[in-house]
């Protein structure tokens, strides 16, 4: 797996990829798409993958941010995979809820699956 990536951390373990978003704040349609475009690289063409998305380093993220996250949910999910956030800032978490992308970690309802630590997102993966 490359790891050649300028906004993206990508390791694996016990067959999970971890992937870690190394920005700040994702506030710019270029950097968005840049982050996104790493994010399905990094995933590649593995067969159902399941992916850890590690958010910890992220403190906001604007409206241009959900495109590229919701791009890379339907590529895993193409792939019969498994995508779970994780370690969501207070601000973040909030802006996911209010634009209803998250609800609550098992509602059907939800787009995204979320997890409060990466060792609770990958118990889920493992299970």
């Amino acid at each position: 797996m490359s790891n050649s990536f300028q906004f993206v951390n990508a390791s694996e373990c016990e067959n999970i990829l971890v992937l870690t978003l190394l920005l700040p704040r994702v506030e710019s349609y270029e950097v968005a798409e840049t982050m996104g475009g790493e994010l399905v690289a990094a995933v590649g063409d593995k067969a159902s993958p399941r992916v850890v998305l590690d958010m910890s380093k992220l403190v906001y993220m604007s409206s241009v941010g959900y495109g590229p996250l919701i791009s890379l949910r339907a590529f895993i999910r193409e792939a019969g995979g498994r995508l779970i956030l994780c370690q969501l800032s207070p601000v973040v978490k909030e802006m996911f809820e209010t634009t209803r992308l998250l609800i609550n970690p098992q509602s059907p309802h939800s787009l995204f699956e979320f997890a409060e630590t990466k060792d609770r997102a990958l118990d889920l993966l493992r299970s």
